[in-house]
């Protein structure tokens, strides 16, 4: 779907990540001579890229509307052409993008891709193809790559990626340039074009994560890789072993720092779904965070609907969310459940700012240490994970992708 000469495309190469390298020999036949070919590659599944490209902003809303914005600026510049000089190969480019919409480039993008004809040969094989895909397979166009309006090469790759069967693979195949010498078989090819676009492209960097402890973070990084490995490296987790003690005001804090140093990355900020958190988020009303910092709580939960409390008087069964929903609530009932009972949460004290109690679970350390348990164990045999167990963690790390849509 896309090459180039003697260099990868930085972008392009934003698709991968350095675990992604493969490398293999092939036995290659050519006039009844065998020989033995070094391929070097990256490849990722057509599901996995899909994810990341989201995760990066191309999702496919995105994808859409600046296709719309980038058609309609060409419809304009063609109308402009065919006033001035009304020729007849000037009225026929105008026609094609006005005639053609988001679906017909999709369309025609399956028609191909599907045919079993590499594109190099799919016009010599199919004369009679419409003019759009005349148009998508033809050597003249300069404006776009596959005559796909868009403003970044991305957009055009989580198109055609819409149409893709999930189960491919996306591969950049750089053979011929590490054989023709503009890159050694073990040179970090992906890490160097990353590297190249993050000094000028936030959306090329990681994604920078930040919590309000150390527990939050080693939770959700460790389950992240495990669950989702072919997005982990899209990631960054502030270290949190030179700072001090964790907590919502602390991570208030951070964010107000990172505001005021001018941070480029996209940054998502992680609270808790507890009275505490709310508080402190409370306190960032007056301050303005820039686009590219996001706040989020984690989720509401079903589990945390009808949970065991204990107040001043008595104990009984509340709805927790948003007032003592910490990490540990989402480790999963097989974790939190103690001789067939719940580990209750305790009232602490009333928060003046929002008005409510704040609860905080019970035997913190244990159900950590059991949860990095279970987490190990799954890490050693992922046959052993049980989607069941990890439903609201997994609901954390949507939340997460999610932010980053466009």
């Amino acid at each position: 779907m896309f090459s180039s000469k003697s260099y990868v495309v930085p972008e392009v190469m934003t698709l991968f990540r350095e675990s992604d390298k493969v490398v293999h020999k092939n036995i290659v036949t050519e006039d009844d001579d065998e020989y033995e070919q070094t391929v070097v590659e990256y490849k990722a599944l057509a599901t996995n890229v899909t994810q990341r490209l989201d995760i990066m902003g191309f999702s496919l809303k995105k994808v859409m509307d600046d296709f719309e914005s980038i058609r309609a600026n060409k419809i304009l510049e063609l109308s402009e052409y065919v006033a001035e000089e009304p020729e007849d190969y000037w009225k026929e480019e105008l026609a094609l993008y006005e005639e053609n919409s988001f679906e017909s480039y999709l369309d025609a993008f399956k028609t191909i891709t599907s045919s079993g004809t590499h594109p190099v040969y799919y016009l010599q094989e199919n004369p009679n193809s419409s003019k759009l895909i005349q148009s998508i397979l033809s050597d003249y166009n300069e404006d776009f790559y596959w005559a796909f309006p868009c403003s970044d090469i991305r957009c055009f790759c989580r198109a055609l990626l819409e149409i893709a069967p999930q189960d491919s693979f996306v591969k950049q195949d750089i053979s011929a340039l590490v054989y023709s010498g503009y890159y050694e078989i073990d040179e970090n090819v992906c890490k160097e074009a990353l590297n190249e676009l993050t000094f000028s492209y936030p959306s090329n960097s990681k994604i920078i994560i930040l919590t309000e402890g150390i527990t939050d973070k080693e939770v959700i990084e460790q389950s992240l890789k495990l669950l989702y490995p072919h997005l982990y490296e899209y990631y960054s987790f502030m270290d949190f072993s030179f700072l001090p003690p964790g907590g919502a005001g602390n991570l208030v804090n951070l964010l107000k720092s990172f505001s005021g140093a001018g941070i480029t990355n996209k940054v998502l900020a992680l609270f808790d779904n507890d009275t505490a958190a709310f508080s402190a988020v409370e306190s960032l009303r007056t301050i303005h965070l820039p686009d590219n910092i996001k706040i989020l709580h984690y989720p509401d939960i079903d589990l945390a609907k009808k949970y065991p409390t204990i107040g001043p008087n008595d104990t009984s069964f509340q709805d927790i969310n948003g007032s003592a929903c910490s990490i540990e609530l989402y480790f999963g009932e097989d974790i939190l459940k103690e001789s067939g009972a719940l580990t209750p949460v305790q009232w602490k004290s009333l928060d003046n700012r929002i008005n409510k109690y704040q609860g905080e679970i019970q035997n913190k350390d244990k159900l950590k240490q059991k949860f990095m348990g279970k987490l190990k164990k799954c890490q050693e045999s992922p046959s052993l994970i049980n989607p069941t167990e990890w439903k609201d963690v997994d609901v954390i790390l949507k939340r997460i992708f999610s932010a980053t849509h466009v």
